[in-house]
């Protein structure tokens, strides 16, 4: 079976095409799948540059550890995070997103009534919301 450029047990390259528009929890499901799917999940940033958080059906299991070590997989190049109905998420653990990724451009957090997108206001809107 021919299998191009694609060397024996290595994900197809197309997969790479895939990765960024596939759901936050299916992706964490795909890395546990198998070791190729989890090291193309842990080599290519770009699946994890905008987030989307639905904890609707999760049964609001997303804390700030575990948001951590989601948006840690944008490698501080994070552009945007959507969070719904992550009711453990703090507003430290949200601040500390922020300023672990300087690039990011838009944050919407329904839970904590926060949506915002990047101008050179940004900062103090984001101090003013955290200090209320």
């Amino acid at each position: 079976m021919d299998q191009g450029s694609s060397k024996k047990g290595q994900p197809h390259e197309s997969l790479y095409l895939v990765l960024p528009y596939l759901p936050l929890f299916e992706l964490l499901a795909m890395a546990q799948t198998c070791k190729s799917f989890n090291d193309a999940l842990s080599n290519d940033i770009l699946p994890w540059l905008n987030i989307v958080v639905d904890d609707r059906l999760r049964g609001s299991r997303v804390t700030d550890e575990i948001l951590m070590k989601i948006t840690s997989k944008a490698m501080g190049r994070l552009r945007s995070l959507i969070l719904v109905n992550c009711v453990k998420i703090t507003d430290d653990g949200l601040q500390n997103v922020v300023v672990n990724n300087p690039g990011i451009n838009k944050v919407w957090s329904l839970h904590h009534h926060v949506f915002f997108i990047k101008t050179k206001f940004f900062y103090e809107c984001f101090e003013h919301i955290v200090s209320n």
